[in-house]
């Protein structure tokens, strides 16, 4: 696409952007007495038409981040453009799938509207080679990884699956010029410095975490293994300019035990790459910020309504939630 045709598309995705949740609606959930309240505010939102006779909140959020991917092809209408989005629809479903079958299932789990991939090859894919073969190279390794590990844990299969969906964000959108060409390395460094952190009480060697760790951020698996082994993991992470909040937070999570903050200034980088995306109106950007903010005003929506469920303090969430 042109950079005039781009104009034309973020022109037309800005009223999409209208009905992303306000700050002063994220006021009102996240000072919700319960689950229904939520519900009951989210209803007054574009969310309300996902949520009529649903009482299935997960699955409307997972409802509302696909309808966002087909608004986004339906506006863009360059194939080459949204394979990359249609790709991590496909890992969302191989997720499912896959995670399913390698716990004992038969697949035949819910899915979300095939990506570029159909559903079915992705679960004959499992017990077929031939299938296989005919998946993008980062599935089929993805589903040769997963095969070879002898009763794995939940942590072993989401490792393995964490490893798909970053190689399909790198491939596909760390390509890109401006601020979402630099998404892919941004999550992996932040949700790597987490996995390290998370690790310090656990006895986990050097070389264990490195496996665990992924490819593609500002950092290497190494470089992060050696910051875990000389316990410099907050002062390795504020080397890169602008992450020096998100790397306070990582030296408290580490003192206290307690990751909330950590994770809420990660959301906010995220949040704040994802506005100065949607500023470039001559580039993929707003198209592409508009999914992601989606995407991620889906997680905290998961994260609240979960948390009102289960009666967590509101101070707490507060202190997850980058909103409001």
């Amino acid at each position: 696409m042109s950079g005039s045709s781009f104009a034309y598309a973020s022109g037309r995705v800005s009223s999409l952007e209208d009905t992303l949740l306000s700050r002063r609606v994220w006021q009102q959930l996240l000072s919700a007495e319960d689950r229904a309240e939520v519900l009951r505010i989210l209803g007054e939102t574009w969310y309300g038409a996902l949520l009529q006779g649903n009482t299935d909140v997960e699955k409307a959020l997972k409802t509302a981040v696909f309808t966002a991917e087909d608004e986004l092809i339906e506006f863009s209408g360059e194939a080459s453009f949204t394979k990359g989005i249609l790709l991590r629809r496909d890992v969302r479903n191989g997720r499912y799938i896959w995670k399913n079958i390698a716990t004992g299932g038969d697949g035949n789990v819910e899915t979300e509207p095939q990506g570029t991939i159909p559903v079915v090859k992705l679960k004959r894919a499992w017990e077929d080679p031939a299938e296989a073969d005919g998946l993008p190279e980062a599935f089929k390794r993805c589903i040769e990884e997963l095969d070879s590990l002898s009763s794995p844990s939940a942590a072993e299969l989401d490792t393995v699956l964490d490893r798909l969906a970053a190689a399909v964000e790198v491939e596909n959108l760390g390509t890109l010029s401006g601020p979402l060409g630099s998404l892919p390395a941004v999550k992996i460094e932040l949700g790597n410095f987490l996995t390290a952190a998370r690790c310090r009480n656990m006895e986990i060697t050097q070389t264990t975490l490195e496996e665990m760790l992924l490819r593609g951020g500002y950092h290497s698996p190494q470089e992060i293994a050696e910051a875990y082994r000389t316990k410099k993991l907050a002062a390795v992470l504020g080397e890169r300019n602008g992450f020096e909040e998100v790397s306070s937070a990582l030296e408290e999570g580490i003192e206290t035990g307690s990751f909330l903050r950590y994770q809420k200034e990660s959301d906010v980088v995220m949040l704040e790459l994802l506005e100065r995306a949607a500023a470039s109106i001559f580039s993929p950007g707003p198209l592409v910020a508009y999914v992601l903010r989606r995407e991620l005003e889906a997680s905290h929506l998961k994260l609240l309504t979960a948390g009102k469920t289960a009666g967590i303090d509101p101070g707490r969430l507060m202190a997850r939630i980058p909103r409001g």
